[in-house]
């Protein structure tokens, strides 16, 4: 039983928070719609909330619990909690091994570690709403690590960084199908014909795509632009903070066919 007198407001409204986007995750298309008309609120209102630009009373609070299958909104609340706890338990710590040919490899490896970081890589594509905007699927576990070179990436070397399999051939030829694109999910500063990690919604679940873009001159909104000229411009009116995922800053692609 979770005993509120015990956890401040914030935490509370964390949980709750938690478990929304948990069930909404698992539950894909028109969710945000069916929370919306049983709890008696907007869908916008629901997708504000999941984005965290939003914030719902006690009493919108234990309608959407109600709308999501929970009998109080203590239930959900603790729902919530036993998912946070989860997601930031520590993992227990493995060591990475590298090959190296010959002593010498491995004495300048050792004395240069400092020199690199491990940017956990996803392959599926999925996101979620988060407190800062949008970010991959926090429920769903990198597929692995990439190990980079701190140098390449330097102005991004300490932010919150994430590896992206690149599925599609869109943006090619600057970026091919099979790339790894890193993205910077601290730089979401919006300029004209950069290349981003956005977000495409696709039947009802938040996908990530690689796309140049821009501000759309004829209206709200931005324009979504692929390097492959087979691929015709799209246009998005999302807002930014529902759009931008990262910042482009390095791809890791294979040359042997180039």
């Amino acid at each position: 039983m979770l005993k509120k007198d015990m956890e401040s407001p914030i935490k509370l409204y964390e949980y709750f928070w938690q478990a929304l986007n948990d069930y909404a995750s698992s539950k894909g298309y028109g969710v945000q719609r069916n929370i919306a008309v049983q709890a008696g609120v907007t869908e916008a209102f629901i997708s504000q909330i999941m984005a965290g630009t939003n914030k719902a009373s006690a009493r919108t609070q234990a309608a959407i619990a109600r709308a999501c299958g929970f009998h109080t909104l203590e239930d959900m609340l603790q729902a919530g909690k036993s998912i946070r706890i989860k997601s930031t338990a520590p993992e227990t710590e493995h060591n990475l091994i590298i090959q190296v040919h010959s002593q010498s490899e491995k004495n300048l490896l050792n004395g240069s570690i400092d020199d690199y970081r491990g940017i956990p890589l996803y392959v599926s594509g999925r996101l979620a709403a988060g407190a800062n905007g949008m970010a991959f699927d926090p429920y769903e576990p990198p597929a692995s690590m990439v190990v980079i070179y701190k140098p390449e990436i330097q102005g991004s070397a300490r932010h919150n960084l994430a590896a992206l399999k690149v599925g599609g051939d869109s943006m090619a030829p600057t970026i091919p199908r099979g790339a790894i694109v890193v993205v910077d999910l601290s730089d979401k500063e919006q300029i004209d014909g950069r290349i981003f990690v956005v977000n495409v919604p696709d039947g009802g679940i938040d996908m990530a795509a690689v796309k140049r873009v821009r501000r759309w001159e004829k209206g709200m909104g931005f324009v979504l632009i692929s390097d492959n000229a087979g691929y015709p411009p799209d246009i998005s009116i999302l807002e930014w903070h529902r759009l931008c995922v990262g910042r482009v800053v390095w791809m890791s692609k294979d040359v042997r066919q180039a």
